[in-house]
């Protein structure tokens, strides 16, 4: 049997922000709280991981996550309101594209 599949991401003027990969990095600093950490479940560097951030960053004209240094309990980092609209935003048209596939 064959399928028509596609893959999905948000541009915005033309430069690509968010795709799976990118999407998957999002949900996991939020999950974890903490950049390094997702870094760590997902295979990659810290280094990789907020250079990843800093092009989420650029082209969507917004930060996506806000950090809080150390302190008692460690810093934490977590996902700002407009990147969260951002994830949702993606989910939103990836399910509508995966439903038009189907």
């Amino acid at each position: 049997m064959t399928r028509l599949r596609a893959k999905v991401w948000l541009e915005k003027d033309g430069v690509p922000v968010l795709g799976d990969g990118r999407a998957v990095l999002l949900e996991t600093i939020d999950k974890e709280g903490s950049i390094h950490r997702a870094a760590g479940k997902l295979g990659m560097s810290y280094r990789h991981a907020w250079g990843i951030i800093q092009k989420i960053n650029r082209a969507w004209g917004e930060g996506v996550v806000h950090s809080t240094k150390g302190g008692k309990e460690g810093g934490k980092t977590e996902l700002t309101t407009s990147g969260r609209a951002l994830l949702k935003e993606y989910h939103k048209k990836a399910a509508a594209l995966d439903r038009f596939l189907k």
